[in-house]
């Protein structure tokens, strides 16, 4: 039955192997590229593209009009931060196998990736990227922000630098493969640290907290953020302990003489099982913050627990909730909660949301026809219309309190800038534009002012625009995410690292951020409702849920109590 299994999955290899081999009808307009024989059939006609080459020492970045910018940071991620970091630790698997460039096809959105077929699969949820180990090829999505795509690159990268060598070995009826906590984990291992996604390391210490961590055989199934995090947790204490040159042996060994306890005692001297629970030991010394703190959803209830996972939420004066949910099936849909009452609002799949000032309509932002575009939504008769702007790409959106601008994010070049935008889609003004990213736009309450969020030092800050120049607010060596304001005035924001986020309160004049919550749940976003009544978004058990919490002095609750 074993030597069956591993049979049909040579086969499939095979199959896949010859399938994305053999030339196709191409689906664009071709410029002496090639390319005809690197994309697949044509879903749907799309519009003409010209197609370009850029042609650097280790890749082949195939672009079309349009994407000149974003080639040019692809090449620089790749040569100078991807190849770097991996393939000197990999060097030796091209010994006797000569390394071959990489082909490298960029697409600006999922729409135009779709028609293409380019990878024979679809991304529905997100805009990423695929590796085709069999024939050296990355194909990539327009990413958000720049963060993402340089965690995305060099995540597939990574893949195609250490497993591509052996995809012989792969295709072949005598190898198990490579178990998937390897496989990503070494991927995630070397993205830089501050573009993995964070809600993957918040996940792990959750589990951690509660003593629940996978085995590897639930982490090798790689099915969500959680696992990825396992793996790439696992790999890195493999990496500390034992020297992160064992990592490429640990790979060659497990294609060339199977996934066993023997081979890892060889390696490191220890089996598979204790080196699970030596790892599962140290998990306990890293996520120690917090985790001494009293656990705040033991004596709460949540607000809307049949309808988690809550994403996005924002409150009306008039106390109606509005959020995302993955309830309806779907990540994600904007809910309404009217007391006891919720509705989705719309049938797209929506990314961001905004209120106007006076409740009556709201911006969203959805790619649900493949393309990141913004829509106006009338909350008194729900009809929704386009809203045609100028920016392209957006990517966040916040209604001014005036309710006469917004405040747009919006990828145009690689990476995320703050624009601010008329009702009627024009520009009015650029906020910031440097080549990192500017993200979460919070208004002040004047509508005078922006604070957003842009990386220092491998750090998240806020940044504070009032009409005139930008400074920096916070200087803490921890992230700052998720500004916004309360009606009075102050700043809140979550600060933290390491999976473990707390709302704080913002020093205007100082940037010190002074957290205001002392439980062990990381939070997820903060809503300042009164002076001292917030909404929370919990991470707990895996599921993201609305609390209400209070930070008054506790003489000031017995008096409200009484």
């Amino acid at each position: 039955m074993h030597k069956t299994r591993l049979f049909l999955y040579g086969l499939i290899w095979g199959l896949l192997l010859l399938a994305l081999s053999l030339p196709s009808q191409s689906a664009v307009e071709l410029s002496n590229t090639g390319a005809e024989y690197r994309f697949g059939q044509v879903k749907a006609p799309p519009r003409p593209l010209q197609w370009k080459v850029l042609n650097t020492p280790h890749f082949q970045i195939f672009f079309y009009q349009g994407l000149e910018e974003l080639a040019e940071r692809c090449r620089i991620i790749l040569e100078e931060e991807a190849f770097a970091r991996v393939f000197p630790d990999f060097k030796d698997f091209y010994t006797l196998t000569p390394y071959r460039k990489i082909r490298v096809i960029l697409f600006a959105s999922r729409k135009e990736y779709q028609n293409s077929q380019a990878s024979g699969l679809s991304l529905h949820d997100t805009s990423e990227g695929v590796a085709h180990i069999l024939v050296n090829r990355l194909v990539i999505i327009g990413q958000p922000t720049l963060r993402d795509l340089r965690g995305v690159l060099t995540h597939e990268v990574t893949h195609l630098l250490t497993i591509g060598p052996f995809k012989d070995n792969l295709l072949s009826s005598l190898t198990q493969g490579v178990p998937g906590w390897i496989a990503e984990g070494i991927a995630e291992y070397y993205m830089p640290p501050e573009t993995r996604f964070p809600r993957r390391e918040v996940a792990l210490r959750d589990v951690v907290l509660r003593d629940e961590v996978d085995s590897l055989e639930q982490i090798s199934q790689v099915r969500g953020n959680l696992h990825y995090a396992e793996a790439w947790s696992l790999v890195e204490y493999l990496a500390d302990q034992y020297g992160r040159e064992k990592l490429a042996r640990m790979l060659k060994a497990v294609v060339q003489e199977g996934y066993t306890h023997r081979t890892f005692t060889r390696l490191y001297g220890r089996d598979l099982n204790e080196i699970w629970k030596d790892w599962r030991e140290k998990l306990d010394t890293i996520y120690q913050e917090g985790a001494d703190f009293p656990v705040y959803s033991e004596g709460s209830t949540p607000i809307l627990a049949e309808y988690r996972d809550q994403e996005m939420v924002k409150t009306t004066a008039d106390g109606r909730i509005f959020f995302l949910s993955n309830y309806y099936g779907r990540y994600y849909d904007l809910c309404l909660a009217e007391g006891d009452k919720v509705r989705p609002l719309t049938d797209q799949t929506v990314m961001a949301f905004d209120l106007s000032p006076d409740g009556q309509r709201l911006i969203f932002l959805s790619d649900q026809e493949g393309e990141r575009k913004l829509y106006l939504l009338s909350l008194i008769t729900g009809e929704i219309t386009p809203f045609v702007t100028e920016v392209k790409n957006p990517i966040e959106i916040a209604w001014s309190p005036q309710g006469d601008e917004l405040a747009v994010v919006a990828n145009e070049k690689g990476d995320a800038d703050l624009y601010l935008i008329g009702l009627d889609g024009q520009i009015r003004k650029r906020i910031a534009d440097s080549l990192e990213d500017e993200t979460s736009p919070a208004w002040t309450p004047d509508g005078r002012g922006l604070v957003f969020i842009s990386p220092l030092h491998g750090y998240d800050q806020l940044y504070l625009w009032e009409g005139g120049s930008v400074r920096l607010l916070t200087r803490q060596s921890f992230h700052h995410r998720k500004p916004i304001w309360s009606k009075e005035g102050k700043l809140y924001c979550l600060s933290g690292d390491r999976g473990y986020y707390r709302p704080a309160e913002v020093d205007l004049t100082t940037g010190w951020a002074t957290p205001i919550w002392h439980f062990r749940e990381t939070v997820l976003e903060v809503l300042p409702q009164t002076e001292d009544e917030y909404l929370v978004v919990l991470y707990n058990k895996g599921r993201t849920e609305i609390y209400h919490y209070t930070d008054a002095p506790l003489e000031r609750r017995n008096d409200d109590a009484g």
